[in-house]
């Protein structure tokens, strides 16, 4: 097995965001409150890049938030990231950037997303085809705006790495490549069939992990949960109360996230001709309650979690 990559536990006072493991044995970690971009090699800390985040202060979701490693990452060095800019409430928006691992060479590929104190989303993911997958959250001021295929805000995005709009998306040249959701806080492609899951964070109930299909209406804020109704794609399960799904990864064929409010992961084993069946929910992780923003499998070959103010690595529990 290869060496851990990070320390058991790795303190950071900027609030761990998101984890994302290069080939060659090194792993960049995002800060949502500090807008610091790190480098973990071997043991030792680097700061790839402070980004501008709009200054922010009390209870809020913006900052630095998403990362994700180009899938060429060896060769050209790139590095995407979502962030929230501006002065202030009045002017603050969501964009996607590419910077090379140095922390030089920013271009900005997709700019004003809505962004508001709280529902960023801004958790990015690759698919197989190399196009870049963002997944966007709606203030509750502006919830009708999820349906709106001109806004930006509750939709899955799907980007080429320039920042271009691939012309096999289900709206022509637009981003948007599903809609109708609430705040997106965890992307994963399932390893054999492709297929994109996601994590949507409810109101008061009816978390959602549903599986994404081109074009599809998720149906927020008309509908949460299960509808049973042709014109919205159901979730494959739903958490009421509210457990706050965040990050999630496949290993194997078994589907990891994280929950905030349990501050645990839980491992859903999948089944059915489509992928789409829960045949086990269990908790393989259990840490504090508000703790867990995600759960990420390394190159490494472990598993960590991000929280508040820490990284720490586990073992899954078994059941």
């Amino acid at each position: 097995m290869p060496e851990p990559i990070f320390p058991d536990m790795l303190e950071s006072a900027g609030a761990p965001i998101t984890l994302a493991f290069a080939p060659e044995g090194k792993a960049y970690f995002s800060e949502r409150i500090s807008g610091n971009l790190w480098e973990m090699d071997h043991g030792a800390l680097r700061l790839v890049k402070n980004f501008p985040i709009v200054p922010y202060t009390g209870h809020h979701e913006t900052g630095l938030l998403g990362i994700a490693l180009d899938p060429d990452f060896s060769q050209n060095g790139y590095i995407y990231c979502y962030y929230t800019q501006g002065t202030g409430e009045k002017d603050l928006c969501n964009r996607v950037v590419r910077i090379k691992k140095d922390g030089t060479s920013e271009e900005i590929l997709l700019d004003g997303i809505p962004a508001g104190s709280m529902h960023n989303g801004g958790i990015l993911a690759f698919a197989s085809d190399k196009t870049l997958y963002i997944g966007t959250g709606v203030k509750n001021e502006e919830m009708q705006k999820s349906q709106d295929l001109d806004y930006l805000g509750g939709k899955i995005l799907r980007i080429n790495r320039d920042g271009s709009i691939p012309t096999d998306n289900p709206f022509p040249g637009s981003p948007v490549y599903s809609f109708g959701h609430r705040n997106i806080f965890g992307l994963a492609f399932h390893p054999r069939t492709g297929k994109l899951y996601i994590s949507d964070v409810g109101p008061e109930k009816n978390d959602e992990i549903n599986i994404i299909e081109k074009g599809g209406n998720y149906g927020w804020p008309m509908v949460t949960g299960k509808a049973n109704n042709p014109n919205w794609v159901d979730p494959i399960v739903t958490y009421t109360p509210t457990i706050t799904p965040t990050q999630c990864v496949f290993v194997g064929e078994d589907f990891y996230f994280g929950s905030f409010n349990e501050g645990s992961v839980h491992r859903l084993t999948l089944g059915g001709e489509k992928m789409d069946q829960v045949a086990k929910d269990e908790i393989v992780y259990r840490g504090r309650p508000f703790g867990v923003v995600g759960v990420f499998f390394g190159s490494d070959e472990k598993f960590y979690v991000t929280t508040p103010n820490k990284i720490i690595r586990f073992e899954p529990e078994v059941n």
